[in-house]
């Protein structure tokens, strides 16, 4: 049988290990939840692009559409052949894709980002939970500490 990682139980830890670890725990919080925030921006903006390709689904050949190019610039274009779409398969590479196409590589990319934010929401889950041990083992030898102080001056 494989043995388990033995820890430290967090009461043998000084306040100052405590506290780096308090520090390195809120670290790795931080990272996440940055790391979730730009997961969920990054699905809001594949399900503007199946929203916009649902939208461009009815478009006739000569139709005049807004184009975004970022969150906030978009550009008026005319659409030559509304049954091509331009679709960012990666790191700014483009392919010229028919509807049923683009939709299944959006479809595919939701899929996998959906995949990531729950993997993400995991973790932070548990290091939320890790930095309210944390926290308390911090708490109760801090009182301790106080209690011990008090206890010498009477």
């Amino acid at each position: 049988m494989a043995e388990e990682p033995k820890g430290v139980p967090l009461s043998e830890l000084s306040l100052q290990q405590l506290g780096e670890l308090q520090k390195n725990c809120e670290q790795e919080l931080n990272f996440f939840q940055e790391s979730f925030n730009a997961l969920k921006a990054l699905l809001t903006r594949n399900e503007k692009s199946i929203s916009a390709l649902d939208d461009i689904k009815v478009a006739t050949s000569g139709h005049t559409a807004l184009i975004p190019l970022s969150e906030s610039l978009y550009i008026r274009a005319e659409l030559s052949d509304p049954t091509k779409h331009m679709v960012e398969i990666g790191t700014g590479y483009f392919v010229e894709l028919d509807r049923e196409k683009a939709k299944a590589i959006f479809d595919r990319k939701k899929e996998h980002i959906t995949k990531q934010v729950e993997t993400v929401e995991g973790i932070l889950k548990e290091k939320r939970r890790t930095r309210a041990y944390i926290s308390d083992a911090f708490q109760t030898k801090v009182q301790a500490q106080l209690a011990t102080l008090s206890t010498q001056q009477n």
